[in-house]
């Protein structure tokens, strides 16, 4: 199901009145901003919201998550087998989880795929260029691992085309942050393209890699597929590798005096 850009932003404005928040911004995470969806994969809306000033200080705070799920109707349902599921960080629970390069709001911070809001420059900043990078790594090497031992590994009827990108986006994100000290991109065929063509991945994962993402566009995201020998053995010979990225001295931005008061301040005086 195909839903326009417009009418996400509106349930996104929706749900900011139902909780009477402000979100600073919105934007896709997951297989639609990683340029690998189905044609039947959902939307994974996530937003970065925060309150009046005065709802800091009061001795039960309201929660710092927001989660809502809407169906094919675009009606408010349950997450689970959802078309779009929803879900958003307070400004101050965002800043102390990028703060430790947590790798899921580093890629909302750079996903291009945007639905309202302004993403802070500082935030960007960092995210793009004072990240503890020996933390991305290990994130991505063990994300790729996690999928591999539980989906493609085992004959245990899991196995599809998501399962082996999750596997090697994982993997290759690992091989990205090593090689550049740099953030991964996020549309994932990009990344393949750049590492293929500086010879940091072999032509032959590139060009299988290429052709499970063109044909996932075509199928269901539940579609089954057999092992893939050669890709399995790419997989298995990268886990083998466990040599960390050197690390590098970053400063740390003052988010609370820099850019969460401006922007509560902001607001507060328009």
């Amino acid at each position: 199901m195909d839903i326009s850009k417009e009418t996400i932003t509106r349930l996104l404005y929706d749900v900011a009145k139902e909780y009477n928040v402000k979100i600073l911004f919105g934007v896709e995470s997951g297989s639609r901003a990683w340029g690998m969806e189905s044609n039947d994969s959902d939307y994974d809306v996530r937003f970065v919201f925060y309150r009046d000033p005065k709802d800091y200080t009061v001795i039960n705070p309201k929660s710092d998550v927001i989660n809502a799920a809407f169906n094919e109707k675009l009606e408010r349902s349950s997450p689970e087998g959802c078309t779009v599921d929803m879900q958003g960080f307070d400004l101050i629970k965002f800043s102390k989880m990028l703060s430790s390069s947590n790798p899921t709001v580093i890629e909302w911070l750079n996903s291009e795929i945007v639905y309202c809001g302004e993403r802070p420059k500082e935030y960007i900043e960092f995210s793009q260029k004072h990240f503890n990078f020996i933390s991305l790594y290990y994130h991505y090497k063990s994300m790729g691992r996690q999928n591999y031992l539980k989906y493609i590994k085992p004959q245990n009827n899991l196995r599809t085309p998501k399962k082996y990108l999750y596997t090697c986006r994982g993997i290759i994100n690992s091989i990205w942050v090593k090689e550049k000290l740099k953030l991964p991109l996020i549309v994932f065929p990009k990344t393949l393209e750049i590492l293929e063509d500086e010879g940091e991945i072999p032509r032959e994962i590139f060009e299988i890699l290429a052709k499970i993402i063109e044909n996932k566009r075509l199928q269901e995201e539940r579609y089954k597929i057999e092992n893939i020998e050669i890709l399995d053995k790419f997989i298995e010979d990268q886990l083998k590798i466990d040599e960390a990225p050197v690390k590098r001295h970053y400063t740390m931005p003052n988010y609370f005096n820099d850019v969460i008061v401006p922007i509560i301040h902001k607001d507060k005086n328009e």
